[in-house]
């Protein structure tokens, strides 16, 4: 089986990427919801459980599917790469009361209801305005437990595949991008054939598609909106590339640190990810005016280089770098200067086959 992606006049040059920081809140809930599908998150799931306790999440829980289809509102296209929480949960608070109500009781049919407390589950096809309005503060306090904690890297590692992927699709176009994108995603006669998922066949009708990179959401692939009357461009949700960074420790060899002092190392170590000075700060637990020394010293000897993104500058790891603390470089197009193959698809006209 298979859905279909028709392409037609327009849609391939309205094609873009974007990233949601909604979108990785959500997902992380669903594994909280289902931890023993998802083997390299016990460090994540263990600290996390700790940030949880005492924060009352149960109608997003409730809400959020495991299996089967979700509230389609709850989880927004986003528009850019340049996504800020703020604007995901606007898009949620923005909903329409008579879209909540019919998402809202359509998803609580489909609940087993005895096993929903009696109070949730009334909350849940209760007032529309209310619950929307609890959904999104619940939205906010899980993405501050959740993802916060770890946006820094993982917006680094998502602007590293969104630079990546833009080459190949400059350099192949959308021919060349879906060759990597996923085993399961196969460009052939103007069309994007996604095996696996229901079989349908959906009309881009000029709105093109977002591509959005994943990190919660590894290895699955996800698509949505996927109904005939969304003005919305459907979204593309793929696991991004070196999500395992994301999990692993930035530790500089023994050799770096007695080169370039403990503190300098740590500072370039960190730099395997796109990362902000207040990020690195945080993460080596050192003063943001002391990394800012050190990042300075590293780019002029030619081992990191900055790059703007929206209001922040994220610094990252240049080749030699890489070759001295004997990683491999993130994929990155610019030019050197001094799984599992799960499937999903998003909730809300979007099954979750997980």
């Amino acid at each position: 089986m298979a859905l279909v992606l028709r392409f037609g006049r327009g849609d391939a040059a309205r094609c873009r990427f974007a990233v949601s920081p909604l979108q990785e809140t959500m997902t992380a809930l669903l594994v909280l919801k289902n931890p023993g599908r998802h083997g390299w998150y016990p460090t994540w799931l263990r600290d996390v459980r700790r940030d949880l306790a005492g924060l009352d999440l149960r109608l997003l829980s409730v809400a959020a599917p495991s299996h089967g289809h979700g509230p389609d509102f709850l989880w927004p296209s986003p528009t850019s790469p340049l996504t800020t929480i703020e604007d995901d949960l606007a898009q949620v608070q923005a909903t329409d009361p008579r879209i909540v109500t019919a998402q809202l009781v359509a998803h609580a049919r489909r609940l087993a209801s005895r096993t929903v407390p009696v109070d949730v589950y009334r909350a849940l096809i209760g007032d529309p305005v209310t619950a929307r309005d609890t959904l999104v503060a619940q939205q906010r306090l899980a993405w501050q437990a959740l993802v916060a904690p770890l946006w820094d890297r993982m917006r680094g590692l998502l602007d590293a595949d969104i630079t990546s992927r833009s080459r190949q699709l400059a350099d192949g176009g959308l021919e060349g991008l879906f060759a990597g994108l996923h085993q399961r995603a196969v460009w052939k006669n103007d069309e994007l054939h996604l095996t696996g998922f229901q079989r349908g066949t959906v009309d881009l009708r000029g709105r093109g598609l977002v591509l959005v990179p994943t990190a919660f959401g590894w290895p699955n692939l996800g698509i949505g909106p996927t109904d005939d009357v969304s003005t919305t461009p459907p979204a593309l949700v793929y696991p991004m590339l070196g999500a395992a960074r994301l999990w692993e420790p930035a530790t500089p060899p023994p050799v770096i640190i007695r080169l370039l002092g403990a503190g300098r190392a740590s500072v370039l170590a960190e730099t395997v990810i796109p990362s902000t000075t207040s990020g690195i700060a945080q993460r080596v637990d050192l003063a943001p005016a002391t990394v800012s020394q050190h990042l300075a010293v590293l780019r002029d000897a030619g081992l990191v280089t900055p790059k703007r993104h929206g209001r922040e500058v994220l610094y990252r790891q240049t080749p030699l770098a890489a070759a001295l603390l004997r990683s491999d470089p993130l994929p990155s197009s610019e030019p050197y200067r001094s799984g599992d193959n799960g499937l999903s698809t998003r909730p809300g006209g979007r099954a979750i086959d997980d």
